[in-house]
């Protein structure tokens, strides 16, 4: 089944059907930590959450009313887009337009907005203006597939007008952002790591990238469990930061405790030097007793040498080891066990990425070849026309 042909179809059944009803059960699961969700919002996703029905009008039209929501902007959008696919069910372009064109251009609701503005015009018989928002949506988001899809079906459109000189450019214009699209999902194939900075990046986007797009796949997809493994990531990289933070503060005290101990140093060394010359007196006093026991003055030298050893071994006491204190010592194990334990819980993290990228990928894969092949056979069968 051709993928242009169903491109919009596609849109419109997804914006009436349920598809809110999994995404809430995350939704709240994080409210608890990240998202404060009214009453109002609640029923608002109970309404997107359930299948289209203009019983559901006027509430969707009461949420943007509200003022204050904090959750408005985004829930907003997708309250319009929702009123939007049920007005062009029902014939109502210009009620569609009217929603339409007051979702923000910057929201992840974008591209289905311009979409389906675009498809209000081709219902109306505008065909220009439709092909005109079309290559105006491709040029924005070049990375989603159904923009993309949107300047085969305005190529589509002149070809069977007869206008040749205006299909043929937006022909090219689409197999070549397919290529560009291919060649940047192979990147990725190649080089997963480069998707887990946009994963626990907290801004939403609009999919203007090919990276966007296959995140936003890979989000959707409940059975990647990617949504869990950027929790991970996000919990795992801000405890990697303060832990970096705690072994600058570990590595200034270790630095501390190893200048004091070499200012020590050469009072120990003395010292041990000093040591080492009094236990040799001793002994040499010793043997001298030994055969001069009643050696009075001998006796005095002994005892005061040894008086002496013993304030030397005093003096060293208090200079400390070479060793890291005790505490530092136990810092710094405990250091490299949680880093190590981090760096563990990341890769763990990425490998599910990588297991979710593995199963998004192909599919996306091949929506693109489906639709390069469908800009070859427009263009080949406009070739064959003019010729």
């Amino acid at each position: 089944m051709r993928a242009i042909t169903l491109a919009i179809s596609c849109l419109l059944s997804t914006l009436l059907a349920p598809t809110l009803q999994a995404a809430t059960a995350d939704c709240r699961a994080e409210t608890s930590r990240t998202v404060a969700l009214s009453t109002r919002d609640q029923q608002l996703l109970e309404v997107l959450g359930a299948h289209a029905n203009n019983s559901h009008t006027p509430s969707l039209i009461r949420y943007n009313d509200q003022s204050g929501n904090i959750n408005q902007p985004i829930l907003g959008n997708y309250a319009r887009l929702r009123l939007a696919a049920m007005a062009l069910r029902d014939g109502d372009t210009g009620f569609a337009r009217q929603q339409l064109n007051q979702v923000e251009q910057n929201s992840p609701a974008a591209v289905d907005a311009a979409l389906l503005l675009a498809e209000s015009y081709r219902r109306d018989g505008d065909r220009e203006r439709a092909r005109t928002w079309f290559v105006r949506i491709a040029a924005r988001f070049p990375g989603n597939p159904r923009a993309v899809s949107g300047l085969v079906l305005a190529g589509d459109d002149w070809r069977k007008q007869g206008a040749i000189e205006q299909a043929l450019p937006v022909y090219n214009l689409a197999l070549n952002k397919v290529a560009e699209n291919m060649k940047a999902l192979q990147t990725l194939a190649d080089d997963p790591d480069r998707l887990y900075r946009s994963l626990t990046n907290s801004v939403a986007g609009n999919s203007t990238t090919v990276m966007d797009q296959l995140v936003l796949a890979m989000v959707r997809d409940r059975n990647s469990q990617v949504l869990d493994a950027t929790r991970k990531l996000i919990s795992a990289s801000n405890l990697r930061k303060c832990l970096r933070e705690q072994e600058k503060s570990l590595h200034n005290a270790i630095q501390h405790a190893t200048a004091r101990d070499l200012c020590n140093g050469a009072f120990r060394t003395a010292a041990k030097r000093e040591k080492a010359a009094t236990k040799q007196e001793i002994a040499d006093l010793q043997r001298v007793l030994a055969n001069a026991p009643d050696a009075e003055d001998f006796q005095a030298r002994l005892t005061d040498a040894r008086d002496r050893l013993q304030r030397i071994d005093e003096r060293l006491e208090r200079l400390g080891s070479t060793a890291l204190p005790p505490e530092l010592e136990k810092r710094k194990r405990q250091m490299q066990a949680n880093k190590q334990r981090v760096e563990t819980e990341i890769e763990d993290a990425r490998q599910q990425v990588r297991q979710a990228l593995k199963a998004q990928l192909p599919e996306l894969q091949r929506f693109y070849r489906n639709l390069a092949g469908e800009a070859q056979l427009g263009k080949a069968q406009l070739l064959q026309a003019r010729g």
